[in-house]
Parts: C-alpha cells; sequence; structure tokens
C-alpha cells in the first residue's frame, strides 16, 4: 500500500510536468500567454498525457526501489518522450475528429514536459522521498528475512525506509554496527534520537508476552505495527517460504473471494486470445517458412504441460530449438530445464523467444480453456512431480489457470534448477493470493515492456 501511495504520488507529478510543458510550449509557439483559445487542443492533449503515464510505467519508471535518479532515468525518459510523440503525431493525423496537426506543439511538448519530469523525479528522490514519504522502522526480532530486508534497504535508499533500530532477544544476533539493538523497545528509543512510524515484528517474537505489552500500548501513539511476512511481501514482492504452512494457506489464500474476478477473467481471455489468433493466422506463413528454411523439424512444438486442479494438457509452441528426436524435441537424454543461452536454440528461435513470438500459438490454449493469459507458467509433469516430494505447497500455483506471462517471468528470466524453481514458487503464490485487476494491469504492462525492448527468454 506505501508503495502504492508513491506511485500515485510519482504519477500524479508526472502529469503536472507534461501539463506544465504544454502551456509553455503554446506560449513559445505562439509567442504569448495560452488563453482559451488553447481549450480546444487540451482537450485532445489530456488523453495524450494519460498515455504518456502508461508509457513510463511500461518503460519502468514506476518500479519503486528499482529505478534511481541516474542516467538510466534519463535514458529511459528519453525513448519513452519519442515514443510518445510518433503516438501523438499518428493520434492527430488519423482522428477524424480533429483537423489539427500540431507537429511543433507536440516536439515542444515532449522537450519541456518531459525535462520538467526529470527535475521533478531529481527533486522527489532529493527531498520529497526522504522526509515527507520516508518511514522509520523498528525490527522486532532478527530472523533472516529481517536481515534480508534491512541489507536491501540499505543498499536502495529509494524505497524510502530507513531502519532505525532493532528489538533482539540476543545481543549476538548479527546487525549492521550502525543500527542500534536492544532487548526491550523503551530501552531502545532511549538510544534513537527519531521516533518510529512501523514496527516489524517476526515470528520468533510473537510470543514474547513482554515485547507484545510494550508494542500495545503503541497502538495509542499511531504507530503500525505489522507482522514480517506482510512487510516482506511488500519490499520483495513474493510470499517468503517461511510462512508456508497448511494454517497460513487456509487463512490468506481467499479463494472463495475471487470467484466473480475469476469468472470475469474468462471473458477478458476470450476476447484476447481471439485477438491473439487473427495475428497468429496472419504471421504464420511467415515465421513457418522462417522455421523450416533454417532448421530441420515440426514448426509447432507440442508438449505436455500441467493446468489447474493438476490436470495435464497438451501446450503448443513455435519450435524455437533443434530438432534432435524425431518427435521434434532438443532432448535426447531425459526432461531437462532450458538454460540461458542455450546452444540448443536456433538463430529465428532466439529471434522468436526475445519478441516472445514463440508464445503465441498458446492463443489456442487460452480459447480451449486450458490456459489464461496471465497465470504461472505451466511446468512440465517430470518437473512438478519432482518439485512436489521438495515442497509439497508446489500444488498451490494449480489452484488457477497457467498463463502465457506471469509475475515469476517478470522477476527472472531463468529458473533451470530445481532450488531456483522452488524460489520461484514464492513468486507464484504472491500471485495466486494478490491477483487482481490492478496486478494483472502491471503484469501486461511489464510484458509489452520486455516484448518492446527484445528481453525475452
Amino acid at each position: 500500500m506505501y508503495n502504492r501511495i508513491k506511485q500515485i504520488t510519482l504519477a500524479i507529478g508526472d502529469f503536472a510536468m507534461l501539463l506544465a510543458g504544454f502551456f509553455i510550449a503554446l506560449a513559445i509557439r505562439y509567442t504569448e500567454i495560452p488563453t482559451r483559445g488553447a481549450n480546444g487542443l487540451t482537450y485532445f492533449m489530456l488523453p495524450l498525457f494519460g498515455l504518456a503515464i502508461v508509457m513510463l510505467f511500461i518503460a519502468g519508471l514506476y518500479d519503486i526501489g528499482k529505478i534511481k535518479n541516474d542516467r538510466s532515468l534519463h535514458k529511459r525518459l528519453g525513448m519513452t518522450a519519442a515514443a510518445w510523440v510518433i503516438v501523438a503525431v499518428l493520434f492527430f493525423y488519423t482522428n477524424s475528429a480533429t483537423s489539427a496537426t500540431p507537429k511543433t506543439i507536440l516536439i515542444l511538448v515532449a522537450i519541456f514536459g518531459f525535462s520538467l519530469i526529470a527535475f521533478w523525479r531529481a527533486l522527489y528522490h532529493t527531498f520529497i522521498s526522504k522526509s515527507f514519504l520516508s518511514r522509520n522502522l523498528i525490527f522486532v526480532g532478527l530472523a533472516p528475512e529481517a536481515l534480508e530486508i534491512i541489507q536491501l534497504l540499505k543498499k536502495q535508499p529509494e524505497h524510502g525506509y530507513q531502519v532505525v533500530g532493532c528489538i533482539v532477544s540476543d545481543q549476538k544476533e548479527s546487525l549492521p554496527d550502525e543500527i542500534p539493538s536492544a532487548n526491550r523497545l523503551s530501552e531502545l528509543l532511549v538510544k534513537i534520537p527519531v521516533g518510529a512510524d512501523t514496527i516489524i515484528v517476526s515470528p520468533s517474537m510473537a510470543n514474547n508476552t513482554a515485547v507484545l505489552a510494550e508494542l500495545y500500548h503503541t497502538l495509542f501513539q499511531q504507530v503500525s505495527v505489522v507482522n514480517l511476512a506482510d512487510f516482506y511481501e511488500e519490499i520483495f514482492d513474493r510470499v517468503p517460504s517461511f510462512v508456508f504452512s497448511a494454517a497460513w494457506f487456509v487463512t490468506n489464500l481467499h479463494e472463495q473471494q475471487k470467484r466473480i474476478y475469476d469468472r470475469i477473467r474468462i471473458l477478458t481471455d476470450c476476447i484476447a486470445a481471439l485477438s491473439m489468433v487473427l495475428f497468429f493466422i496472419l504471421t504464420y506463413p511467415l515465421i513457418a517458412l522462417l522455421i523450416k528454411l533454417t532448421s530441420r523439424g515440426p514448426v509447432l512444438f507440442k508438449q505436455i504441460r500441467v493446468g489447474r486442479g493438476a490436470k495435464p494438457f497438451v501446450m503448443y509452441k513455435y519450435r524455437t530449438m533443434k530438432a534432435l528426436t524425431t518427435s521434434g524435441s532438443a532432448e535426447v537424454t531425459g526432461p531437462q530445464y532450458a538454460a540461458k543461452n542455450d546452444s540448443r536454440i536456433t538463430a529465428v528461435g532466439r529471434f522468436l523467444r526475445k519478441t516472445r513470438l514463440d508464445e503465441l500459438p498458446q492463443c489456442l490454449n487460452i480459447l480451449r480453456g486450458e490456459m489464461s493469459v496471465i497465470g504461472p507458467r505451466p511446468e512440465r509433469p517430470e518437473f512438478v512431480n519432482e518439485l512436489t516430494k521438495q515442497m509439497p505447497f508446489y500444488s498451490l500455483r494449480h489452484l488457477i489457470k497457467p498463463g502465457l506471462t506471469g509475475w515469476a517471468q517478470l522477476q527472472h528470466s531463468y529458473y533451470g534448477t530445481i532450488s531456483e524453481n522452488l524460489f520461484k514458487l514464492q513468486y507464484d503464490l504472491f500471485y495466486v493470493k494478490n491477483r487482481g485487476f490492478f496486478l494483472d494491469l502491471a503484469i501486461l504492462l511489464r510484458t509489452i515492456n520486455i516484448v518492446i525492448r527484445f528481453m525475452g527468454r
């Protein structure tokens, strides 16, 4: 929730800067202060500014903690500004509702508006995120996950959190030297010059009556007390493995509350799949020809995957690897995970993977109700059996349909080992737990970013 407030703050500031850049552009273009005569153009510019915010999101400029006020930010702003001008010009030239073709205005808006956004971002990172939106944290208990968070926040101050102290049961526990610690909250507050906005409680301290008695009194001081698992989710966007238990999943995976949403998704998946089928039909001849000309084997590759309710189904893909067996498979020694820079991938296959076009035939799986547009990526039965033996709760990712794109795939490109796939489960369960309109929209926009930047795996 706190990160959402930061994103909204950034978006409002970005929109205001674009609007300011627009009026500066009008003043320069017509050498006078803009009057009501600009209202007609403003009517069309406002939705274009909304589109600019979406494009900034696609560029990753609202990923709190990942984007810094550095050269990378300015590069992404420049690329977004150029793309926005192209889209805006096409909008005015193809829109029959207006005869305006404000090429000069659009270029000036891109120059001044996006420059003002760069200024606003510098102001935000330097002052606002470190003062008005900054929060002081106290950790109660030092679980390994708490230390993981402390180290991350130390490296990435962009998150806007400052750890001001820790309550520990054993003074020998490992803690950065600059962070004060004590056995009791009252002792810690004497050591720190500032108060705390949020107190994070580790599971190991949940039954410490002395500590809980002190925390009870903080409720009257408007200090937030949250458990470590919830805060871990907010920072890392994944479910921590230390909460994995039947009791936790029963009380946190509210599947009955998502029934209406899941039914709406059936309709949206069908509409999206029909659009993809049209694109699939139009591009199939060219892609099939390229695959056939560059390697032997079938155009489409079929493979058994595990779907909702652990039911197997046949998933379709364009073949991107060398056909080393009669079935068109690239595996000669049994099932194996794909590796980064896998030598079995063909030249055309590498392009198809980079652009995610290799996944396009899965629109057929979506139409058949076996897959969804968004969800955990479907795994092979052999891997599922092996992973379930090591982590019984792995089967929870089969509560929903597998997806064409998913939350875990946006965090890391490859999960090529058993341990990496168990780590991936934390992201999959985060999606299962938190799936909804805004998370799906974020996944779609980030997937677009991957496709247009040729960052597919």
